[in-house]
């Protein structure tokens, strides 16, 4: 694999993913109170397998992430906004989709710094800034890293942020606006 995979695609019904799920996965998904929830969680699992084929194995780290057992590709998903996000890369990667009218106002101050809420007047920002911060902290893949102080946004042009994770290398995010929602990578 050479370039990283993003696929975006709206929640499959069970029956869909049940064609490419495992009956155990079947099974932990009957378990959940919603049906949202279970498509979810099905969807996600047969787009992996679709993309990489049906014997893939899923499986989940220490800090709870999924990841890919016996391959050397990373994994990061997502789901909201009635969607699935699926993002295979060859290094850590992060993916996060939200719907456009949530609404972030009241949380802006405790995952942005005065710098980086200084980046954009756009109104979308603070959703954008959400995503990216999302997507850095998956593609991190460190438990216990402050959101606001650890993950910083560092450029903003409305197509692309430019972001570090602690001081590490400065990463390249994109950004795709759709009409009903909004998804931010990194990989």
């Amino acid at each position: 694999m050479s370039a990283a995979r993003l696929t975006v695609v709206p929640l499959m019904t069970i029956e869909e993913a049940s064609a490419w799920t495992t009956a155990e996965e079947q099974q932990q998904a009957a378990l959940f109170g919603s049906e949202v929830r279970r498509r979810e969680f099905l969807s996600w699992r047969a787009i992996v397998r679709k993309m990489l084929g049906r014997e893939t194995q899923i499986a989940y780290n220490t800090l709870g992430a999924p990841i890919l057992i016996g391959r050397s590709e990373h994994l990061s998903v997502s789901h909201g906004a009635g969607r699935v996000a699926v993002l295979i890369a060859e290094r850590a990667c992060g993916v996060d989709i939200e719907r456009w009218d949530r609404n972030f106002e009241r949380a802006v101050r405790r995952f942005l710094t005065d710098e980086e809420r200084a980046l954009s007047s756009d109104n979308d920002f603070w959703a954008v800034a959400w995503c990216a911060k999302e997507a850095l902290y998956k593609a991190a893949g460190e438990q216990g890293l402050s959101i606001r102080d650890e993950l910083r946004l560092l450029s903003y042009t409305g197509d692309h942020l430019t972001a570090k994770i602690k001081d590490g290398e400065v990463l390249t995010l994109s950004v795709l606006r759709e009409k009903d929602y909004l998804l931010v990578s990194v990989s």
